[in-house]
């Protein structure tokens, strides 16, 4: 709730602030909107009207310098500021416009068409933005490329069907974009599964894909590859089958009906009132317990390299290791199950046996976890194909 009521607060306080008072911070635009805003209510107010021709004159008066400025500079890169500044001088002249013909007397408001000038600076910041991205073009790096590319974009903003410009930015996006290749490196001494390669290159790259970076698992013969990422493989095993089995007895007192007392000489001993003394009679019951474990466990482990092609120095090494397991766990009873705890009756729940998975499958299955770790260690690392 003070949350809400603060941004009332200050949105009351923006909502409050004069004409003038922006005029004196020479935020001259936000007060000529305020200004324009009132006398279109009241367009006898004299003291907007004077706000109105100050902050009209400064405004217009800053962009004309600017423009000056820059064409005394005759630099071949003025012509995008030299556009904004002539959009400036027509956008805020057509606000002002609205008003009543006193009111456009009262500030020495002139009419004056710009089209001519937007359209020349215009037509020259995109052919000065086409220029500069053919000869960053020819440098042939990826840099160079990238800014070219955003020179483009501006000269697409301009005139969306500017000469080739479409063909130029598909080749600066070509050039500038960072290809790495994934491979996998087998290091372990044997041949592998003829399937379990093929499973570790459908590792899911292309989510990390962007603008300039590209990542591929097959290699594309037109496309050329800055970077390699090498999943070696060095070890892989299955342990063997385990079983282990774990016995114990369980027992428990149950009462077994009754028997009478007798003393010293053989005789049933008598109660106060001459009632035959009985007493409740106790067995012991047993239960024996079997609780089997199978374990069996398998792991890939290696490690990732990450190389410059281009440099041909390898840039970084990151262990990684994958590891599945099979555990079952299965309770058996044989006895008088009356004994038994309340927490072995739980675990007879689990009393049949899972078949061991073969060694295949386990492989595979921690080909799986591996592909995921790797993926993290990739993505973890992606400033360096920066």
């Amino acid at each position: 709730m003070k949350k809400i009521l603060t941004i009332l607060v200050v949105a009351g306080l923006i909502a409050g602030c004069s004409s003038t008072h922006y005029l004196n911070k020479g935020m001259n635009d936000k007060a000529i909107e305020k200004s324009v805003k009132k006398l279109k209510k009241k367009p006898s107010k004299v003291k907007e009207i004077n706000v109105l021709k100050q902050a009209y004159s400064f405004a217009n008066q800053k962009d004309n310098d600017q423009i000056e400025f820059l064409r005394k500079t005759g630099q071949p890169d003025i012509w995008d500021d030299i556009f904004i500044h002539y959009k400036n001088l027509k956008y805020r002249q057509d606000k002002v416009k609205v008003l009543s013909g006193n009111i456009l007397s009262a500030i020495d408001y002139k009419y004056i068409n710009y089209d001519d000038e937007l359209i020349n600076a215009k037509k020259k910041a995109a052919e000065y933005f086409y220029a500069h991205a053919m000869t960053l073009l020819k440098k042939k790096d990826k840099y160079s490329a990238r800014e070219a590319y955003s020179d483009l974009k501006k000269v697409k903003n301009y005139y969306s069907d500017f000469k080739d410009v479409d063909t130029q930015m598909n080749l600066a996006l070509f050039l500038g974009t960072t290809n790495v290749l994934f491979k996998i490196q087998n290091q372990t001494g044997i041949p592998f599964h003829p399937n379990f390669e093929d499973e570790l290159l459908k590792i899911s790259l292309t989510d990390m894909n962007g603008k300039w970076l590209n990542f591929d698992t097959k290699q594309n013969s037109g496309l050329d590859y800055e970077y390699n990422i090498y999943l070696n493989i060095k070890y892989i095993n299955v342990s063997p089958e385990q079983v282990n089995t774990n016995s114990w007895f369980e027992t428990k007192d149950i009462q077994d009906g009754w028997q009478f007392v007798y003393d010293g000489r053989g005789n049933v001993m008598k109660d106060s009132l001459g009632n035959d003394i009985k007493v409740l009679k106790y067995k012991t019951i047993s239960c024996k317990v079997s609780e089997t474990v199978l374990h069996k466990q398998s792991i890939i482990s290696g490690y990732i390299d990450f190389y410059n092609n281009n440099s041909k120095q390898l840039v970084k090494t990151e262990p990684i290791t994958a590891e599945t397991f099979f555990n079952n766990v299965f309770t058996q009873a044989f006895g008088d199950f009356d004994a038994l705890k309340p927490e072995t009756l739980q675990k007879l729940k689990n009393s049949q046996a899972i078949p061991f998975p073969n060694d295949i499958d386990m492989i595979f299955q921690a080909n799986a976890i591996m592909k995921d770790i790797a993926k993290n260690i990739i993505y973890n690392n992606k400033y360096i194909f920066n």
